[in-house]
């Protein structure tokens, strides 16, 4: 279930020689992949990015140099690394909340990676909203 490539190339003396090259990831969020994000990507090399940016485009470099781009960003950076990516997968972690109560009453919120989505595309409708 890897991200895996492999390349064939031919030696001067008709010899095959096979190269695995690992996806890279860049893993755009404040916080850290979890072993469970971590474990449904398969086999992948993880470059982070946990600090704050105005904009997608400053990250271009790193873009280029990835696979594969998994992002926890506002609606217009979604935007922008759709459209950096030139193609490539632009995916995000989906994951339930979760309450877990507390002996001190409180309950405390955990999140739990469901799956990965991909991103395609980033429409925002809009029309005027009238009160009756």
């Amino acid at each position: 279930k890897g991200w895996e490539r492999t390349i064939e190339s031919s030696s001067l003396f008709g010899c095959r020689e096979r190269i695995n090259m690992t996806k890279k990831v860049l893993w755009f969020s404040r916080h850290e992949m979890t072993p469970e994000q971590r474990a449904a990507l398969g086999d992948v090399e993880i470059n982070q990015i946990n600090r704050t940016v105005n904009s997608a485009y400053e990250l271009q470099e790193d873009i280029n140099d990835s696979d594969i781009i998994a992002i926890v960003a506002p609606i217009n950076l979604q935007q922008q690394f759709l459209k950096l990516a030139e193609g490539k997968p632009v995916i995000m972690a989906v994951n339930d909340r979760l309450l877990v109560p507390q002996p001190d009453g409180e309950d405390k919120v955990e999140f739990h990676f469901v799956k990965w989505e991909q991103l395609d595309e980033i429409i925002i409708k809009k029309h005027d909203f009238v009160v009756e």
